[in-house]
């Protein structure tokens, strides 16, 4: 069966960088992987600091890494979801938040993959189905 899942920013760079439940997510075929334009900027913007310590050339690597597996996830543009920000802003409180989950209302996905606890709240369950990437992968199989 096919699933569609949006993934947050802590999925994708954990699935980017590390081994584990994360990784094994973006090697699954059957996956129509969907993220937003706030997710990638901040994927990015993580990498830029986390990674900071590296030498530049490392670093180019690094976020070239991130360019390229972003151009296999269909990035969906601000311009798209941001009519349904009202409505995340009134499930979430952390306001951080409320553009990634203005994105996932938007795009209605099979399962919403994050480790964010903000998410992970009865509002939020009750309009999204939020799993974190261990519980994903144990549901599916």
């Amino acid at each position: 069966m096919r699933y569609r899942v949006f993934l947050d920013t802590n999925i994708l760079l954990s699935g980017l960088f590390f081994e584990g439940n994360e990784a094994r997510i973006l090697d699954l075929v059957e996956l129509d992987i969907v993220t937003s334009e706030d997710v990638a900027e901040e994927l990015r913007m993580i990498v830029k600091k986390k990674l900071k310590y590296l030498n530049n050339r490392t670093l180019e690597i690094a976020l070239a890494e991130t360019d390229k597996a972003l151009t296999d996830i269909t990035v969906i543009s601000r311009a798209k979801y941001n009519h349904k920000l009202k409505d995340a802003d009134a499930l979430i409180s952390h306001k951080k938040d409320v553009p990634i989950l203005a994105a996932v209302l938007y795009v209605k996905p099979d399962y919403f993959l994050t480790g964010d606890a903000h998410f992970f709240t009865d509002k939020v369950k009750s309009a999204v189905n939020v799993l974190t990437a261990k519980d994903f992968l144990a549901k599916i199989k």
